[in-house]
């Protein structure tokens, strides 16, 4: 597996881009805010941030973004992120994935990077069983409050209904 930085002018990364963020959310984002999104992570290409595809030969099977950061307490030491990690559909449960996280691995410990963390959201049972077989373990779970967001239950109610 070859990683390959994406250029910020890259149509096809901005479309795969707009099509894992729906996935993830179950609706598109706005083209405002896919276009500030953009122009926020290639401001720090190549520094603090690395966009790549995914390359099986020449193929494109995905893309992954990860992060470089001062660690929060000891600053001397940096600590990494794989912030955004999507295979292609029709690639999946075929070995890349593992791929593309191996060499995202090996890249952040080449920059001396000893944490490594990553993100799945939630109900996202794969997502975690990928990481989990990635050598990731649960460290913490993270909660957003979101004033007007329906509960599970209200959900499950209204399913109940139909």
């Amino acid at each position: 597996m070859k990683l390959e930085y994406v250029t910020a002018d890259d149509k096809k990364f901005h479309d795969w881009l707009r099509r894992y963020r729906e996935e993830i959310s179950g609706e598109p984002p706005p083209d405002g805010w896919l276009d500030a999104y953009l122009k926020h992570i290639f401001a720090e290409q190549g520094n603090h941030r690395h966009i790549w595809w995914a390359l099986d030969e020449s193929k494109k099977v995905g893309f992954v973004v990860a992060v470089l950061s001062a660690h929060p307490v000891d600053k001397q030491r940096l600590q990494g992120m794989i912030a955004e990690f999507f295979i292609y559909p029709e690639f999946r449960r075929e070995g890349y994935g593992r791929r593309m996280a191996e060499a995202a691995i090996e890249f952040l410990k080449s920059k001396g990077v000893e944490d490594i963390h990553t993100s799945v959201t939630a109900g996202n049972v794969r997502g975690v069983r990928f990481w989990e077989a990635c050598s990731f373990q649960i460290a913490r779970y993270a909660l957003v409050h979101r004033p007007g967001m329906r509960t599970e239950e209200e959900e499950e109610d209204d399913e109940e209904q139909l």
